[in-house]
């Protein structure tokens, strides 16, 4: 009987052994790098910051220490002095809008932006914000949204 005990975990060992040397096992590893590989290499480029269509709201969380711009495409031109924007913390109050960076243009996705309002919350808010146009001033051609993208950490 005190054979059979010792037989049974060297037959185990020996199975395992035998398991660690299949082809098979060692294939799928390499097989999955190179699939990881072609993903990284073939994904675009994300832009920060969230798109809203003009009359539209939606949620857009502040990073921690960052300064939030809501922009406009620089074709819409004058007309921008017409629109309303908002935003609103979880509580129902409004953030203050700041238009220190205003007419401040830069390169997006191939289109000029024009940054319209800066404004700042706590880190980590989710805060809703939106921007009407009232007196139907902007033609907003081939693109109907705004973006809101954080500018940069705050200087210590």
């Amino acid at each position: 009987m005190r054979l059979i005990w010792l037989t049974v975990p060297a037959l185990l060992a020996a199975t395992v052994a035998g398991c660690g040397d299949d082809k098979a096992t060692e294939a799928a590893p390499v097989t999955a790098t190179t699939t990881v590989a072609a993903t990284t290499t073939v994904a675009p480029p994300v832009v920060e910051g969230v798109r809203i269509p003009l009359g539209d709201t939606d949620m857009v969380v502040v990073p921690a220490d960052a300064v939030m711009d809501i922009k406009v495409p620089a074709a819409w031109g004058g007309a921008v002095s017409a629109l309303r924007c908002t935003v609103t913390d979880s509580t129902g109050r409004n953030e203050d809008l700041r238009s220190g960076d205003q007419r401040k243009r830069e390169s997006l996705e191939g289109r000029d932006w024009t940054t319209l309002w800066t404004f700042s919350s706590s880190p980590a808010t989710e805060v809703t914000v939106g921007c009407k146009d009232p007196q139907s001033k902007v033609t907003t051609g081939d693109v109907d949204y705004l973006r809101v993208t954080p500018r940069g950490l705050m200087p210590e």
